[in-house]
């Protein structure tokens, strides 16, 4: 039960929509309608006249900085980064060095008609909808950010200073995604790139002793939380995007959606954190439930807590296929395809320790899938799920449990 790749994070005390855990980011324009303004009205984000906010300027890749500085946090942009989307960013001479080397990713890579559509979505505002019939692994975006911060800005610089350097950053932005970006939802009141960086940005470590940085993606604010999302999402630090898959099918018209938070907490846990970090209360399926199904719920989580203790112990000599059986049937029911991956790891390597090759190989596939959703091929437990997959009677956990 963990958040490897959650990114969601709150920062010295600033909640971040995708500011969420302590773990320490589609490369397309905007679709039309998905980067719209929006306006406030009575708490309800209704949109305004819906216009195509694609950057049209042919604006060559190009790095300019240091501009204004507070400290040693420093401006520096790039209006051409990603086909002309534009990126900028607010850090250290040695940060930005390793910044600039990253592999860029070109808009062009991805499909121009993307599989869903923005629209109201009721207690939620706005949100993403599948316009067509979406299947596990299916890629739904690969975004670059707009805005990167570094933590230390955040964190050290008060903010009579800070605030000033935030509004002249995004003066460095293109005027759409400049917009696009001022389109966000801001929870907190005070300054508004503050309070819009507050609620929307990922953690993103992007190298080096001092790299920890929080990225905006403007068009992946559009996801809402649910705590049993049907998409996960995985930081591409090579490349500098933020990368998100479907968990599992999704028919036309239904919402698409990722966690803020950890999804195998309790309840109660969740929504205090819902609202301590986002400032809202959680209305997804799963917070929903009557007491006595969340009570259920919440001993499921325990008991899926305890069977991962027991097979990761490699000294228990009470671990059997039936303890394997009760560990997938409850994340099934737990409806947890986001975080499948290191559940199937679990479960194949210990039905190899068990001697049974036939379900270690069966599981070693289905750990390698969601461990590549949830994690990327670099992920180090995919190598391992191949190998395991190709020749368990070889691999080193084969029947230690039965010698």
């Amino acid at each position: 039960m963990r958040i490897s790749s959650l990114c969601l994070a709150a920062c010295a005390g600033v909640a971040v929509q995708s500011l969420g855990s302590t773990d320490s980011c589609h490369s397309r324009p905007a679709p039309p309608c998905l980067a719209c303004g929006v306006d406030d009205v009575d708490g309800t984000q209704l949109p305004l006249k819906c216009r195509d906010l694609t950057n049209n300027e042919t604006v060559p890749s190009r790095w300019e900085g240091p501009g204004r500085c507070a400290g040693r946090y420093c401006i520096y942009s790039n209006r051409g980064f990603a086909n002309g989307r534009g990126i900028v960013a607010i850090t250290t001479a040695a940060s930005f060095a390793i910044l600039r080397t990253l592999k860029e990713t070109s808009t062009d890579q991805t499909d121009p008609a993307p599989p869903y559509y923005l629209a109201p979505v009721p207690g939620k505002g706005l949100g993403l909808i599948a316009n067509r019939t979406l299947h596990r692994g299916d890629a739904l975006m690969i975004e670059p950010p707009a805005v990167l911060v570094h933590r230390g800005l955040l964190e050290t610089v008060p903010p009579a200073t800070q605030h000033p350097l935030l509004d002249e950053a995004i003066t460095n932005l293109p005027a759409a995604r400049r917009e696009t970006f001022l389109a966000q939802m801001g929870h907190f009141q005070g300054h508004r790139v503050a309070s819009i960086l507050a609620t929307n940005t990922f953690q993103m470590d992007i190298g080096g002793p001092d790299g920890h940085h929080f990225g905006s993606f403007p068009e992946v604010s559009r996801l809402n939380h649910d705590c049993r999302p049907n998409v996960a999402f995985r930081l591409d630090y090579k490349t500098l995007t933020h990368r998100t898959t479907v968990v599992r099918d999704v028919r036309p018209g239904e919402e698409l959606s990722i966690t803020y938070l950890d999804s195998a907490e309790p309840r109660a846990r969740r929504m205090h954190r819902a609202r301590q970090a986002w400032g809202f209360t959680c209305g997804c399926s799963q917070c929903r439930l009557a007491d006595a199904a969340a009570a259920k719920s919440d001993r499921r989580l325990e008991e899926m807590k305890a069977i991962e203790a027991r097979l990761a112990d490699f000294g228990d000599d009470g671990v059997n296929a039936g303890l394997l059986r009760r560990l997938v049937r409850l994340y099934k029911d737990e409806r947890m395809e986001v975080e499948m991956g290191g559940a199937y790891t679990l479960v194949a390597l210990n039905y190899n320790m068990l001697g049974d090759a036939k379900n270690a190989v069966k599981y070693a596939r289905l750990a390698r899938e969601a461990v590549v959703i949830e994690g990327g091929e670099e992920a180090g437990d995919a190598e391992a799920m191949s190998m395991l997959a190709e020749a368990p009677k070889e691999h080193f956990t084969w029947r230690a449990r039965v010698r």
